[in-house]
Formats: C-alpha cells, sequence, structure tokens
C-alpha cells in the first residue's frame, strides 16, 4: 500500500465466521487472500458472542469445541470495533428501515462507517447493504 492510500476494510458476519470456522475452503482463500493483502478485517463487538451462539446452538458443536474455534477465530486477525451507542444509535435506524435485527444492522452500520465492504451469507442483510451502497464480498 502506498502513502496515503486508504487500507481497504472487509467486515464480517458471524454467518461467514461460521463458514470459515466449519473449514469452507473459498472463505479460508478469502482469508489468506486479505491477510496478505493487509485487509483490515472487521466486526462489531457482539460478533464473538454472536459466533459462539451460532456453533453451539445451530451447528451445534461441544461446548469445548466451540471455544476452540473461537481461539481460531481470533487468530485469523479479525479486530473487533465497539462503536459505542453512537454505532448503536445508527444501527438501530439501519434495523428499522430495513427489516433487520439490530445484531445485523451493526454489521451493516460499521461496514458504512469506515468505507468498508461485507461479507455475509445472510440474504436479508446483503440486501439492505446494497440498499446502503455498500459492495458485498462474494
Amino acid at each position: 500500500m502506498s502513502f496515503g492510500e486508504a487500507q481497504r476494510a472487509v467486515v464480517v458476519d458471524a454467518s461467514v465466521a461460521v463458514d470459515l470456522l466449519l473449514g469452507d475452503a473459498a472463505w479460508a482463500g478469502r482469508w489468506t487472500d486479505w491477510a496478505e493483502a493487509d485487509v483490515m478485517v472487521l466486526a462489531p463487538a457482539h460478533f464473538g458472542a454472536e459466533t459462539a451462539n451460532a456453533l453451539l446452538r445451530s451447528v451445534q458443536l461441544p461446548a469445548a469445541e466451540v471455544a476452540s474455534a473461537l481461539h481460531r477465530l481470533a487468530r485469523a486477525g479479525v479486530e473487533v470495533v465497539d462503536r459505542q451507542l453512537p454505532g448503536m444509535l445508527e444501527a438501530i435506524g439501519l434495523a428499522d428501515q430495513h427489516g433487520l435485527t439490530v445484531y445485523d444492522a451493526l454489521y451493516l452500520q460499521l461496514a458504512l462507517d469506515v468505507g468498508g465492504e461485507l461479507a455475509t451469507l445472510d440474504a436479508n442483510l446483503a440486501r439492505a447493504a446494497e440498499a446502503e451502497g455498500v459492495s458485498r464480498v462474494r
């Protein structure tokens, strides 16, 4: 990256993290590409909890495997960002406007805030991102 050039940012949601942790080769490849290109991989503050919940309740991994997966995810270089109350208030507005959960709207709000792309497998979130002009990683 040259001086003055903005660093690319990708906001990842829990759906992508779950696929990565379950061994999806396509997401593993994207993650490697991001690391090699010095891309900032970001997620909102609730990302770890949402990912853990999906692994424990939806995928039904044993608790010890969920803990191990979260350690792997931490080593993958996701930077967790907490936008505090201002970000939450913006996310509430986005959730209301697009029919999202506030949890999902926090990913969109972060992508908007940093001018980043959004990596999600959630169809409703993807539609909202498109409506807001946020590029989606595919």
